[in-house]
């Protein structure tokens, strides 16, 4: 408490000082330091910022302590603040002095000085296998993007492919996160189940191989970059023989330590984007781009009026799938088209080859021979790079006139003055002995009947009867009991499944007890020996069969807690059979 309260009393008035040191002051190229800025008589954090000296580069986050304590009797409180430095070249540097606020006081920090030595032999070895360590975990796993061409044309969609490539010594457990994609100019389609090739020979290793293939879709004009990132699981032995520090494991029992997470990224790529030219663009044009083919057909030539006729348009190659509109059709005053129905068939993964159908229904407005329109579709051709427009051939419809309908003649001005008596005269006999005529068939309404009422009254008394009767007769040391029984032959179970003798018996000799006090309920068996056990069942009535039965299974269980021995001529189902026989006649 005396520490405690001296140190508020000191800093009532405090004498700050700020001292400033590089620790070492004196280190190779290859080798990293520590700038510290000690504040004496505060531990408020301080404001300013470090001068920026050109071939010095500071940690963006630096750590700080405090610390108070006695120094001959006089209490002491500081601040730390150490930033880590790493040089970029050689010589010597010096950070001049600068201000820094500490609450309401302007302090000056000291200049400090650093000097940078060339690499010695050990740094450049170490900075030798540092780069190989690096070369190694990027070949331990890398992932590879591949694309047809490095330029593409807005909305324009081209089918790509990322390979991860992994060593097959590297002891991955699992593949975390598939590739994403990282990147704003371009869209990708979802990426699915990979294709796993193995033993393929890379960099002088064998990788195992797993790639997928995506459309990839240009979103921004301009030039974009594309890469792909994944994660992956891998088991090590220990955190300081993390994958990070070296892939390469010469312990054959590497599998049984713990995981760590490897990211592994892909190399940019840069791809041009170049916007859709204006001249010559179709009046069609409607944003397909790529390689086409186009088909249509009917599906009858000859239909009455008002019948539908199907009228189906392909449009096979590959493009942009995923972005292609229906056709418009020109059909006129006499014929008119629904919305069409769309179905692609090709590479769902890719959205980039295949065939795409729009299927619209037409209905005719008149009859005589009409002729459906023939149908344009335009697009634009990467590999060309030019706007190409296709025609389909006209379609001859035979439309015929078709039956014409009647107005029924309504008879006006007759009221019934009451309903007509059904004859039964002229009805069929379908059965030899016909019952009564019935006028009606209509069931009664069974909540309308005071027998239905008097019944659902009666069954909902006897319910809650018998509830309020269970409720009232119930007996809470009775239930207790019957739960611990189903629990102990739970655990006898248990014991029989794992082949556990020593817990098979335990368990059998506590259930035998807690069975004959729900037989005899005025006593306490848990504190009689086997023979009282007897003659309390004996004194209750039963038989010498159950008495013999139950004597020797608490022989048995005795035997086995006291002599610890497992072993008996038979198996444990056979014992629990046995038991659960005896057990049952226990009421």
């Amino acid at each position: 408490m005396i520490f405690f309260c001296a140190v508020p009393m000191n800093a009532q008035n405090p004498e700050l000082r700020v001292e400033t040191a590089f620790e070492p002051s004196s280190i190779t190229l290859s080798n990293n330091t520590i700038y510290k800025i000690t504040i004496y008589g505060s531990q408020e954090s301080p404001l300013g910022k470090v001068p920026s000296i050109p071939g010095l580069k500071f940690s963006s986050t630096p750590r700080t302590f405090r610390s108070a304590s006695f120094i001959n009797g006089v209490p002491s409180v500081r601040f730390e603040l150490t930033f880590e430095v790493q040089p970029e070249k050689q010589g010597t540097f010096t950070i001049p002095s600068w201000n820094l606020k500490v609450g309401t006081q302007n302090c000056e920090a000291p200049p400090a000085t650093l000097q940078v030595l060339p690499p010695s032999h050990r740094d450049k070895k170490r900075q030798q296998e540092q780069k190989k360590q690096e070369q190694d975990l990027r070949e331990a796993a890398f992932l590879e993007l591949s694309t047809p061409r490095l330029f593409m044309f807005e909305g324009e969609t081209m089918e790509g492919k990322i390979t991860l490539f992994i060593w097959n010594r590297l002891p991955v457990t699992r593949i975390e996160r598939i590739p994403t994609k990282m990147g704003d100019g371009f869209s990708i389609t979802e990426l699915g189940q990979p294709v796993e090739n193995r033993n393929i020979e890379r960099n002088g290793k064998v990788y195992n191989a797993y790639s997928w293939n995506f459309g990839i879709t240009g979103a921004l004009p301009g030039m974009q970059s594309i890469s792909f990132s994944s994660v992956l699981r891998v088991r090590v032995k220990q955190s300081r023989n993390s994958p990070f520090g070296s892939p390469f494991f010469s312990d054959p029992f590497f599998g049984f330590g713990s995981e760590e997470g490897l990211e592994v990224n892909s190399d940019a790529i840069s791809m041009e984007i170049r916007p859709l030219p204006q001249n010559g663009r179709p009046t069609e044009f409607a944003g397909a781009i790529g390689s086409f083919v186009l088909s249509s057909s009917i599906d009858r030539d000859r239909v009455s009026l008002g019948d539908p006729v199907r009228l189906t348009c392909k449009v096979k190659g590959s493009g942009n799938f995923s972005a292609i509109p229906a056709p418009s059709l020109s059909l006129g005053k006499d014929i008119k088209a629904g919305p069409p129905a769309f179905n692609f068939e090709g590479s769902a993964s890719t959205m980039h080859l295949g065939e795409q159908s729009f299927e619209y229904v037409l209905t005719p407005q008149r009859p005589g021979l009409l002729e459906i329109e023939p149908v344009r579709f335009s697009f634009f051709d990467p590999d060309k790079q030019n706007y190409q427009t296709l025609t389909t051939q006209a379609h001859s419809l035979r439309v015929d006139p078709g039956e014409k309908w009647i107005e029924p003649v309504s008879q006006e001005g007759r009221i019934d003055e009451a309903p007509a008596q059904k004859s039964v005269n002229d009805m069929f006999q379908t059965e030899s002995e016909p019952g009564d005529w019935l006028n009606s068939i209509t069931v009664a309404d069974p909540l309308r009947s005071k027998l239905f009422w008097l019944t659902q009254a009666v069954g909902l008394f006897l319910v809650c009867l018998f509830i309020l009767v269970r409720i009232r007769t119930r007996d809470p040391l009775l239930e207790e009991r019957k739960l611990k029984d189903r629990l102990l032959e739970n655990k006898i179970r248990d014991a029989v499944k794992h082949g556990d003798w020593t817990g098979f018996y335990k368990h059998l000799s506590r259930r035998i007890r807690l069975r004959i006090s729900m037989a005899c309920p005025d006593s306490n068996p848990s504190a009689l020996s086997s023979v009282e056990l007897i003659s309390l069942l004996k004194k209750h009535g039963f038989s010498n069969t159950v008495t013999e039965g139950v004597s020797q299974l608490l022989q048995t269980c005795e035997n086995s807690e006291f002599s610890g021995s497992s072993e008996s001529s038979t198996s444990l189902e056979s014992e629990l059979t046995h038991a659960q026989s005896i057990l049952g006649k226990l009421k």
